[in-house]
C-alpha cells in the first residue's frame, strides 16, 4: 500500500495496489497522478451521479475463491444510459473489473491484447468472434464517455475520456473487447455473468446508507416537473430515469440534478392502454410497480401490436409483461444465454424450443412512463422467437443496431393478470389477430376446404352412398372453421 497527502487539501489518499495509476481524493475529488514515488494534481473530477448502487469503495467479496476488494470506480454514460465499472483488488495482487448496469452484473479478468478481433468499427451485435476454442455471440457495440470516477484506477481517466467496448456472451460467460487505446488492437477480458449474492459481496450500501447518501430511498416515488409543460413526472428513485411525460410525450432525462428535454411529442394511442400506469401487481407475494409502457408494431404489418408492461421491485429489479394476440407474458432478460442455436430452434438446458414464427422487424409506435434506459420513438429491432410444445415458454431473441439480447417468457392467463393487479374479473388482452392474419386463415381454409372437395367427391359418385363423402367434407370443413371463429 502507498498512502500520500492529496497535493490539493492534505487528505490521505491511498493506493493499495501497485498496477493503480491514478486516485481520486475522497474529500476534494482532485485527480491524482502517480510517478514514481510523487504524484501530481491533475485536476479536478466530476461528481458521481447518485445511482443508488449497493456497491461501494471498500465492499468485499470472493470470486472463484479468491478474494478481492473494491478499490475504484468509473462511471460511464452512452446514448441511451450509463453504467459502473468497479476496479477490484484481488487478495493475491491480481485486479479485474465488476460492471454493474441496470442491476445486471458481470465480472471479467483481464486476457491481453488480442490481433483476433478485427476493428471496432468491423464490429456488429450478433456476429460470431472465436476466442480460443469457444464461439462468443457479440451482444453490444458502444462508445461510452467518462463522466465521473473515485477511489483508485490503473489508468488515467477524466471527463471526456471514451471508452470503446464491445462486449459478447457464450452461455453465462462474458467476454470484453475494449478498443479505448487502440481502434484496431483491442485489450481482452474474460468472466461471467454473476449476481451479488453468488460474490458473496459484503460491506455494501445498505437501504439507510443509500437514503443519506440520495437524500430518498431507492424505489421511492420521486416527482419533478416535465420541462416541456411543467406536468408532473413521477418515477422511482435511483431505478428508471429515462421518462415520457404521459401528458405531452415528450423524452425527459432524470438522471442529474435536473430534468432534460431530449425529444419531440408523439402521436397518441387510438386506445387506451390495458393497465394503468402506477399500478401495483403482487407476484409470488412480492409487488411490483408498472413503471412503464411500450407499444410495438411489426414493420410489414403495422396493425399487427402488442404492448411491453415494465414492473419493478426494489429487490428483485426489473421485468416485462407483455401483451399480445397470444395472450399475456411474463418474463425477464436473461443472464445465461441459450446453448445453442440453429435455424429452426434454439437449445436452452437440454430443452429443445422450436422456431415460433419467422424472423421479422419492429419498431416503437408509442412510450409512457420510466425506464432505466432511454426507449425512442422510432427505435427498431429485429425478432426471433422460439416456444417449448404448446406455448407456455418462450425465448425472443432481440437485435438492434447497437446491442442483441435474449429474454425469457412464461405464458400468463388472463385469470392469474386479474389477479396480480386485484381485479375480481381476468383481466384479457387488449390485442387480438390483425385483419390481414384473420384474412389469410380464411383463405387457407378455403383452399383446404376445395382440395377436400376434389378429392371426396370423385370417390363418392362412385361409391355406393353418396352422402359418406359429403358429410365427410363437411365435418372437414367445420374443423377447419374453427380457428377463424376464435380469431374473429
Amino acid at each position: 500500500m502507498y498512502r500520500i497527502a492529496c497535493p490539493s487539501c492534505g487528505a490521505d489518499v491511498e493506493f493499495k495496489s501497485e498496477a493503480s495509476a491514478m486516485a481520486v481524493c475522497a474529500y476534494c475529488q482532485s485527480t491524482l497522478l502517480r510517478d514514481a514515488d510523487s504524484v501530481r494534481d491533475i485536476g479536478k473530477m466530476a461528481a458521481l451521479l447518485n445511482d443508488y448502487s449497493p456497491l461501494q469503495i471498500t465492499s468485499c467479496g470472493q470470486y472463484l475463491g479468491r478474494g478481492f476488494n473494491v478499490v475504484g470506480r468509473i462511471q460511464l454514460r452512452y446514448d441511451a444510459g450509463l453504467w459502473n465499472e468497479w476496479y477490484l483488488l484481488f487478495d493475491d495482487g491480481g485486479d479485474g473489473w465488476l460492471s454493474e448496469s441496470v442491476g445486471q452484473y458481470t465480472l471479467t479478468l483481464a486476457g491481453g491484447a488480442t490481433q483476433e478481433a478485427g476493428g471496432f468499427d468491423s464490429q456488429r451485435p450478433g456476429a460470431v468472434f472465436r476466442h480460443g476454442d469457444a464461439d462468443f455471440v457479440i451482444s453490444d457495440v458502444r462508445t461510452a464517455e467518462c463522466t465521473a470516477g473515485e477511489g483508485e484506477l490503473p489508468f488515467q481517466v477524466g471527463a471526456g475520456w471514451q471508452a470503446k467496448v464491445v462486449d459478447a456472451r457464450r452461455q453465462a460467460q462474458f467476454l470484453t473487447l475494449d478498443y479505448s487505446d487502440d481502434p484496431q488492437k483491442p485489450q481482452l477480458f474474460l468472466g461471467n455473468a454473476v449476481t451479488l449474492p453468488q460474490l458473496h459481496m459484503e460491506r455494501l450500501r445498505d437501504t439507510r446508507m443509500i437514503e443519506e447518501a440520495t437524500g430518498k430511498l431507492k424505489g421511492s416515488i420521486a416527482s419533478l416537473e416535465c420541462p416541456s409543460c411543467a406536468a408532473p413526472l413521477s418515477y422511482r428513485a435511483g431505478t428508471a430515469t429515462q421518462l415520457v411525460c404521459g401528458h405531452c410525450h415528450t423524452q425527459v432525462d432524470a438522471s442529474g440534478d435536473r430534468a432534460l428535454a431530449l425529444g419531440a411529442a408523439q402521436q397518441q394511442l387510438d386506445t387506451p392502454l390495458t393497465l394503468e400506469l402506477g399500478k401495483t401487481a403482487t407476484i409470488d407475494k412480492l409487488p411490483w410497480t408498472l413503471t412503464g409502457a411500450l407499444v410495438w408494431a411489426e414493420e410489414e404489418d403495422p396493425d399487427s401490436r402488442w404492448c411491453e408492461y415494465l414492473l419493478y421491485n426494489v429487490d428483485k429489479g426489473f421485468r416485462w409483461l407483455v401483451e399480445s394476440g397470444d395472450g399475456w407474458f411474463i418474463g425477464e432478460l436473461m443472464d445465461v444465454w441459450v446453448d445453442s442455436l440453429r435455424a429452426d430452434y434454439a437449445m436452452l438446458g437440454n430443452k429443445a424450443y422450436q422456431r415460433a414464427y419467422p424472423d421479422y422487424a419492429a419498431r416503437i409506435v408509442y412510450a409512457a412512463g420510466a425506464f432505466p434506459w432511454r426507449a425512442k420513438l422510432g427505435d427498431k429491432v429485429e425478432l426471433s422467437e422460439y416456444q417449448i410444445s404448446g406455448g407456455q415458454k418462450r425465448l425472443s431473441r432481440e437485435l438492434s443496431a447497437q446491442e442483441l439480447t435474449w429474454s425469457c417468457s412464461s405464458l400468463a392467463t388472463s385469470v392469474e393478470v386479474g389477479r396480480w393487479f386485484g381485479s375480481a374479473t381476468p383481466i384479457e388482452s387488449g390485442f387480438s389477430a390483425t385483419e390481414g392474419e384473420v384474412e389469410d386463415l380464411k383463405a387457407i381454409a378455403v383452399k383446404f376446404g376445395l382440395v377436400l372437395l376434389l378429392i371426396n367427391l370423385p370417390l363418392a359418385l362412385l361409391s355406393q352412398d353418396i352422402g359418406d363423402g359429403l358429410l365427410i367434407c363437411f365435418f372437414a370443413c367445420c374443423v377447419l372453421a374453427i380457428p377463424l371463429k376464435q380469431k374473429e
